[in-house]
């Protein structure tokens, strides 16, 4: 009869997730989540672009560091440039959490699986930012994607359908530049400089 190996608790499992070379990168991921969001802003795009190093640390470190990543940015950013993104924390981490779980699963191998995370990471930021962004702030997010959310409000389409509208042709655009981002500078690692997490669920 085998003999099954007792599984590792949870919060271990987490604690291995936050080596220090881990620590010593979430600046790093949390700069480049205020680079995109800066070049959104500057060059008034209706896109975000504020959750690649979110998922560039998930592709590396694992779900739980891109949780913590995707929290941090937008507590930096509220707490230094727009108050209004502390909210969004919850879906910077949600697609953290989303992308490092499907990275784990072997999710960046393959052109269908990648597309397949895009999908996911798609659905995902529609299904957290959508509420937020009609029942805290009316519909409003003080980013370039309103425009497009101003065009379904024209066309005579109440707050919450317009919203979901926006989410539906800006969040999937957003996601794959989001994730080829990503994994263009994942890749760009060597391999022997990757947390454990990255090596493994990073083709060679």
């Amino acid at each position: 009869m085998a003999v099954t190996e007792p599984k590792e608790p949870w919060a271990a499992r987490v604690r291995k997730s936050f080596p220090t070379r881990i620590w010593v990168l979430i600046p790093f991921f949390i700069g480049i989540n205020l680079l995109g969001k800066f070049f959104v802003t500057v060059l008034g795009l209706p896109l975000f672009l504020d959750a690649i190093g979110t998922v560039l640390g998930a592709f590396l470190g694992g779900p739980a560091v891109g949780v913590v990543v995707g929290l941090l940015t937008n507590l930096v950013i509220g707490l230094t440039i727009e108050a209004t993104s502390i909210p969004f924390g919850l879906v910077n981490a949600a697609i953290g959490l989303v992308a490092g779980l499907l990275a784990g699963r072997g999710y960046l191998r393959g052109v269908a699986k990648i597309i397949v995370m895009m999908l996911a990471l798609t659905v995902t930021t529609i299904i957290t930012a959508a509420p937020i962004v009609v029942l805290v702030f009316g519909g409003v997010q003080g980013s370039g994607a309103d425009i497009v959310t101003g065009f379904f409000v024209a066309a005579g389409n109440e707050i919450a359908g317009s919203v979901i509208g926006q989410q539906l042709i800006v969040q999937p655009v957003d996601k794959i530049a989001t994730v080829l981002v990503a994994l263009a500078l994942a890749r760009a690692v060597p391999a022997r400089y990757r947390p454990q997490f990255g090596r493994e669920a990073l083709p060679a």
